[in-house]
């Protein structure tokens, strides 16, 4: 039935009355008021996004005559093409957040994938993600999404990502990688010619015993709040995180982290596709605002419940420092778990419209790069 229904929608014109009759079903079992009096030829069906993880698909009514006044006019069908495994995160992670109204309303599940509200808004993208406002308004918001239980693995995902692609990397015959930066070369460093799997698996090592000491900060996370997850509802102008495909337990320096970092990176480019602006990576201009917001937020939450973990201190400063401190250790492996990512991706052949083995290599490139400032901090704070 899995594959079935993503065949269907795979293999037919989204105007063929096998697609309109599979919606209509859909919409009459899950939503009724009236999704079940419309004709084939009153809806309208189109497709938002496809790809490897997810294919998504907008059902519109025509006639919204038929329908009662609280049955949503549209909605999203998002057909999973991910393992069995990730899809079960996935869906007890979405149904939490539609709980807890952090996301778009869920109205259930079908084999193979599930119905979701559709939230009228814009998707931020590399230019809009980079305002200060945007910046004050995400770190705002980071909170309310770290504070939530989810009935997950509690464990740090990060590094198990990380591995989990370096052994399919090797699975795909990876074993050293030339690296050829494009975007990101120190004239004060020597280059590094090739890295080796090995050599990936102990610097592995190395962040992991670094990392312990920020063990008391693992928090639910995100871990890939790029522009094209972040939402901007219309009229409201509220923002909302979406798509939680790579959400685990982590520490929260590192969620933080790939928010900022990913300011940097501009896909928007001719060939290799990705352009790096490296102060969003050094000395971000928006870091402070972003720490306050995040730590102005966590104090008003503390107000409401005296029993929440965090803010540890009442000192405002010190606490947006330590996280400040937080964030820039984690800088060296964002970058790691994307460069690991994009070495498997290469290999397994999947096209996301820039060259793999050159964002490999950027990300290499500045993880070594900003890996001292890390051992910098870990020596610092080590006890």
């Amino acid at each position: 039935m899995i594959s079935d229904i993503r065949t269907l929608f795979t293999t037919n014109s989204l105007d063929s009355d096998d697609i309109h009759e599979k919606v209509l079903e859909l919409g009459s079992d899950y939503l009724r008021g009236g999704w079940s009096l419309l004709e084939k030829n009153e809806i309208e069906v189109t497709q938002i996004t496809g790809g490897q993880s997810n294919l998504i698909y907008m059902a519109s009514c025509k006639n919204s005559k038929k329908l009662s006044s609280d049955t949503p006019e549209c909605f999203l069908i998002r057909i999973h093409c991910q393992p069995s495994s990730q899809v079960f995160n996935d869906t007890v992670i979405f149904s939490v957040m539609s709980e807890r109204g952090l996301g778009p309303k869920l109205y259930g599940f079908f084999p193979g994938g599930r119905l979701e509200e559709y939230l009228p808004s814009r998707t931020l993208d590399t230019d809009s993600i980079k305002l200060p406002e945007i910046a004050r308004s995400v770190g705002a918001l980071y909170p309310k999404y770290h504070e939530i239980d989810v009935p997950i693995s509690k464990c740090a995902g990060s590094l198990r990502f990380i591995r989990h692609n370096l052994e399919e990397y090797k699975k795909l015959g990876g074993s050293v990688h030339k690296m050829r930066p494009y975007s990101v070369k120190y004239e004060d460093e020597p280059l590094r010619e090739t890295i080796s799997v090995d050599e990936l698996e102990r610097e592995i090592e190395v962040f992991e015993g670094w990392s312990k000491i920020f063990d008391d900060t693992i928090v639910f996370s995100h871990n890939d709040l790029a522009p094209l997850n972040v939402l901007e509802l219309n009229g409201t102008k509220e923002i909302v995180f979406i798509d939680f495909e790579y959400a685990s337990y982590n520490w929260r320096g590192f969620d933080l982290c790939m928010f900022l970092c990913e300011n940097a990176f501009d896909y928007r480019v001719p060939p290799p596709g990705v352009r790096i602006d490296q102060k969003f990576l050094v000395e971000h201009p928006n870091m402070q605002i972003f720490c306050e917001a995040y730590i102005d937020t966590l104090y008003k939450m503390k107000s409401s419940n005296p029993e929440r973990k965090f803010p540890l201190t009442e000192n405002r400063e010190e606490e947006i420092r330590k996280l400040e401190m937080e964030i820039q250790f984690f800088i060296p492996l964002v970058n790691l778990f994307w460069a690991v990512w994009s070495l498997k991706s290469f290999l397994a052949k999947h096209d996301n419209g820039h060259d793999l083995e050159v964002a490999a290599s950027d990300r290499l490139t500045l993880y070594f790069h900003c890996k001292p400032k890390s051992e910098s901090i870990y020596n610092l704070l080590k006890k």
